[in-house]
């Protein structure tokens, strides 16, 4: 296969897959199992997988204090807040505009780099915010309007995911522990999230209800799961192949993918003001790739 044709394959692959993700997350909550309960069964399944591949590839490591409260950060904001946030919007919020909201988590980096003084102000990145903030409006005044309550605080707590995204890019960069391979800091992320989640599980889940039989939620979470290592694998596969040129545009990829299965799956529909917010989120995205490749030696968002 043409190696040009491959990357292509791949990078539409993990949009896809992304996208399918946010979806997969809305059927499951749609089969009638609390949010709580779902979250386990997804963070036990990731756990496994991970946990599987480190055995196999035989890549253990020591447990020491400054690793452990790196898992510990990167699991609360990398797992835990965003996809209960994801669970709990998915209720009253599409998947459609989930896909969008989520879309927004590389702006969300450059705010965060911004005020932490890492990276330096530019025209083109206060351009990307801006689109980027009338993207988000765009969605959430329609949303926030009288008589919308319960949708307005699906699309609040939906921006949760974004922002937790893009303080966690910013965070692994800057602490990421050395001697650790992506697949051992991916297992130790995964496996504390599922311990930190199970007092969760006591408190506020109904544990006589969690089924090992093959319904609807386990269906959708293993599919979620599946996405997510599918994700992984084409991501380290376009790092190789194009060095990283065009892992920007997932993000486009997973943006459009999301909106589309949020049609197949739910036969959503959307407003005018959403495809300009999709416009908006689109032309915030090419600043933010291009502002990127302009900075030597850093990597695509």
């Amino acid at each position: 296969m043409n190696p040009r044709l491959g990357s292509l394959i791949a990078l539409l692959g993990m949009g896809a897959a992304w996208g399918l993700q946010i979806s997969m997350l809305k059927l499951a909550v749609q089969s009638g199992h609390s949010e709580i309960n779902i979250l386990i069964i997804a963070l036990v399944l990731i756990s496994i997988v991970y946990g599987s591949l480190l055995c196999i590839r035989r890549q253990f490591f020591k447990l020491t204090q400054a690793r452990f409260r790196f898992f510990l950060v990167i699991a609360v904001i990398g797992y835990l807040v965003p996809m209960a946030a994801t669970l709990y919007a998915a209720r009253q919020v599409s998947a459609g505009i989930l896909a969008l909201l989520v879309s927004l988590s590389p702006l969300f980096t450059f705010a965060a780099a911004l005020v932490s003084g890492t990276e330096p102000v530019s025209r083109i990145r206060i351009w990307a915010m801006l689109f980027g903030i009338m993207a988000t409006l765009l969605v959430l005044v329609p949303g926030l309007g009288p008589g919308k309550p319960v949708a307005g605080a699906g699309l609040v707590l939906a921006l949760l995911v974004p922002f937790c995204y893009g303080i966690e890019s910013i965070y692994v960069d800057a602490k990421w522990p050395r001697g650790l391979s992506v697949l051992q800091v991916g297992t130790g992320e995964a496996v504390m999230a599922a311990i930190l989640a199970m007092p969760l599980l006591v408190m506020f889940g109904d544990t006589a209800s969690i089924s090992l039989g093959w319904n609807q939620t386990t269906l959708a979470v293993t599919v979620f799961v599946l996405c997510g290592v599918l994700e992984v694998f084409l991501y380290f596969y376009l790092i190789r192949a194009t060095g990283g040129v065009l892992v920007s545009f997932a993000t486009f990829v997973s943006l459009f993918a999301g909106i589309g299965w949020g049609m197949l799956i739910f036969d959503e529909t959307h407003t005018r003001f959403t495809w300009i917010a999709v416009l908006a989120v689109s032309i915030s995205l090419t600043l933010v790739s291009v502002d990127t490749a302009r900075q030597p030696g850093r990597p695509a968002p």
